[in-house]
């Protein structure tokens, strides 16, 4: 039998947050393909203290866990959402059962803080029960690029397990074709805009044009070439966006992407560049990101290393250049929408 591990409060009143649509997505395609949910429900862990909450949650996934038999296979969407610190030894457990475990790797916090000094000790220990551990315990990893892979195996994560996601797949219900995009559209910014993950959109040169889409910006600090829009539901936003690129970028500089959340577009693969393709526009990314090389390699954006020169570097593409990125955004944009990625990045542990 397949499975898939699903996530649950057992009163979950925000089960439809826009933080879940990339597992969501990735729900829906493992559904489609035939794998059934193995459900784990809990309380509120919040409510609880930590050593409560450790052992509710231990309890309830070794519960689901043990339905698990010989050579079913599970996929499970990576950290959990119901962190447990007994999850390397749950799962090592399940394959010296001949469970085959497959990791589908959203975030890594090792990554994400990986050259932030001031991390307590209890953060660091946390990260190596769930994250460092966890590895070495499982049949097959899914990471976002080689990058990443490359950074598991320089850890002693054996190579032959992990394959590449490349892109995330981004689900749009009742899909409608852009037409008429032109390179002199202004540029889109989805998602958070908070200050310490958007800082940079408050210090903008003043061309080209920016529309802004979603939480936390501060419309008293708006730059006069910026125009925000509020904030949308997922399914609802790719019908909304409007613009000629969409811009992946972090941090607080437009200089280049810096500080916590910057540093890790070089290793991870930021969601909202799923939701641009997926909805028709090419991306402008930062060149020293991991998603520049398939940006690059699939001719459906363009690169830069700082925004001060996004101006000439669009000014330089022909309009003829910049449709022939929207007609390869549009082909790869497709393939978003069908769950082609999670799809050949599973079907590559098959022929192994």
């Amino acid at each position: 039998m397949k499975y898939y591990l699903k996530e649950e409060f057992l009163h979950d009143n925000n089960a439809k947050n826009a933080g879940n649509k990339a597992r969501n997505d990735v729900e829906v395609i493992l559904n489609n393909l035939g794998y059934a949910p193995l459900k784990v429900l809990v309380d509120d862990w919040y409510k609880m203290n930590v050593l409560n909450a450790q052992i509710h949650k231990y309890r309830a996934l070794l519960r689901v866990f043990k339905r698990l038999k010989k050579n079913d296979d599970i996929v499970i969407q990576f950290p959990l959402l119901h962190h447990s610190l007994f999850i390397n030894s749950l799962l090592k457990s399940l394959k010296n059962r001949g469970v085959n475990i497959y990791l589908l790797i959203h975030d890594l916090e090792t990554l994400r803080f990986v050259n932030d000094r001031t991390l307590p000790f209890r953060m660091k220990l946390r990260m190596k029960l769930t994250e460092s551990d966890t590895f070495h315990s499982v049949t097959g990893i899914i990471a976002h690029n080689p990058i990443m892979k490359s950074v598991l195996v320089d850890k002693g994560i054996a190579e032959e397990k992990i394959v590449s996601l490349g892109i995330f797949d981004y689900l749009i219900p009742n899909f409608q074709e852009k037409n008429g995009l032109s390179k002199n559209q202004q540029i889109i910014v989805a998602g958070n805009l908070e200050q310490e993950k958007a800082g940079y959109l408050y210090s903008l040169p003043a061309e080209p044009a920016y529309n802004l889409y979603g939480v936390g910006f501060d419309e008293g600090r708006a730059l006069e070439n910026e125009n925000y829009f509020g904030s949308f539901l997922p399914d609802e936003l790719p019908a909304a966006l409007k613009g000629g690129f969409g811009l992946v970028w972090d941090g607080e500089s437009a200089e280049t992407c810096s500080g916590v959340f910057g540093e890790y577009l070089r290793y991870n693969n930021s969601h909202k560049a799923s939701l641009y393709l997926a909805s028709g526009f090419p991306l402008v990314v930062w060149k020293q990101s991991a998603l520049s090389h398939f940006v690059l390699e699939q001719g459906c954006g363009i690169a830069v290393d700082s925004l001060y020169d996004l101006k000439a570097t669009i000014e330089n593409l022909s309009e003829d250049d910049y449709q022939t990125l929207v007609k390869n955004t549009k082909r790869v944009g497709q393939e978003i929408r069908d769950g082609h990625y999670l799809i050949t990045a599973l079907n590559k542990f098959k022929v192994r």
